[in-house]
């Protein structure tokens, strides 16, 4: 009963920020393909990058909790990293089809072979990959290992996904460009204020995911 509580508190704070986001941060000049303004579409940025940012983190949660079990061989640390690298494939995998609903309008198509897009499917290819073997070894301490070793695999290509669109030509936007109601560089204050209220609930959400995944494999 407690466990549905903190999910609920979590979903309906997510649900609350996104709200604000929707009907009260007032909308950027993004221009689509054909030079119209997206207007409300680009407000998908709101639940795109935070749920990209969680996976991230979560997926970096996974690494530390890995590292940990292959110092202290404790199985405890293993549950804690594979709990949290399911909820980074689920909220990477929910990031790329906020980003594809996205892309369509911005870019006329759902999917284009940006390093920026290819280089965080390749990071939910290995996600998905890491629950599969988890999946395919039955003997405990070898799947840990084995687990631990893809978890930071994993990790180390975060950095290649952030630092694509520095490092190679891509469609895909800098977080801070742009992002204001009139030319400017950067973000507005309420824009800003949008972004960071919903960075935190959703990171909220994300780590009670996180607890309740681990109490479930601990039952």
């Amino acid at each position: 009963m407690r466990r549905g509580i903190l999910f609920l508190i979590g979903a309906v704070l997510v649900a609350l920020t996104q709200m604000y986001a929707l009907f009260v941060v007032p909308p950027v000049k993004w221009p689509g393909p054909n030079g119209q303004v997206l207007g409300t579409v680009q407000k998908i940025f709101y639940v795109h990058v935070p749920l990209a940012w969680v996976g991230f983190l979560m997926a970096f949660v996974s690494a530390v909790f890995a590292v940990a079990y292959l110092v202290r061989r404790d199985l405890r640390w293993d549950r804690v990293s594979a709990a949290a690298m399911e909820v980074a494939t689920l909220f990477l995998t929910v990031a790329i089809i906020t980003g594809s609903l996205w892309a369509r309008p911005a870019w006329g198509t759902f999917w284009t072979w940006d390093p920026r897009l290819v280089s965080m499917t390749v990071l939910w290819v290995l996600a998905l990959g890491y629950l599969f073997l988890r999946g395919l070894l039955d003997e405990p301490d070898l799947r840990a290992r084995m687990s631990a070793l893809l978890s930071i695999l994993i990790v180390v290509n975060i950095p290649v996904v952030f630092l694509s669109i520095k490092l190679f030509r891509t469609l895909h936007p800098a977080v801070v460009k742009g992002l204001s109601r009139g030319d400017t560089y950067g973000m507005d204050a309420p824009i800003l204020f949008g972004l960071i209220i919903n960075l935190l609930s959703m990171t909220l959400l994300g780590f009670t995911l996180l607890y309740l995944r681990y109490k479930r494999e601990e039952a």
